[in-house]
């Protein structure tokens, strides 16, 4: 009996230590690819880039824009603009990765927050992009760097020639804040 137990245990640890290398290559044996790697789905669209003009002491345009991953854009035309109102429209997918370039090619990530001005009547421009879980939002006062300057100028562009349709007479960027 006395020799009885080493060997029970010796055969336990032996047991044990066989279980858990079988389950270890068992697990790294399995290939790993691109459906094994990214199972997720997307459920919702999310914002890829937004463009805000804000008021100033005179007659400056005031509207926001909003690219969403999926190609849906929304305009928010609030005041000094030829369309006032909520209007949506689509981009191509083409348009969807150009934005997903300008975003990279602009270094829009390694921008600075803020760039201000100590002039009060000027209008803000404020960009957001949304690109790889990386998220940024840019507060241009008037004094942007070139790059800033053209990402805001490519965003505005991309409605030139676009069927914009009229959702509502809605004049909210936010309207879940109501």
């Amino acid at each position: 009996m006395k020799n009885l137990f080493p060997v029970l245990a010796i055969s336990f640890i032996a047991l044990f230590a066989l279980s858990c290398k079988s389950n270890k290559d068992t697990a790294t044996a399995a290939p790993i690819t691109q459906n094994s790697v990214n199972t997720s789905v997307q459920t919702e669209p999310q914002m890829l880039a937004s463009i805000q003009r804000t008021a100033c002491y005179g007659r400056c345009p005031m509207y926001k824009t909003t690219f969403m991953d999926n190609g849906e854009v929304t305009y928010v035309g609030k005041r000094f603009v030829e369309k006032i109102g909520t209007y949506k429209t689509l981009l191509s997918a083409d348009e969807v990765l150009q934005i997903q370039n300008k975003i990279v090619e602009y270094g829009y990530f390694e921008l600075d927050s803020l760039y201000p001005t100590p002039i009060s009547d000027f209008p803000s421009v404020i960009t957001e992009a949304n690109l790889n879980g990386k998220q940024k939002k840019v507060v241009d006062m008037r004094t942007p760097p070139e790059n800033l300057s053209a990402f805001e100028k490519f965003l505005d562009s991309l409605l030139e020639g676009k069927e914009l349709e009229k959702i509502s007479d809605e004049t909210n960027y936010d309207p879940k804040a109501k």
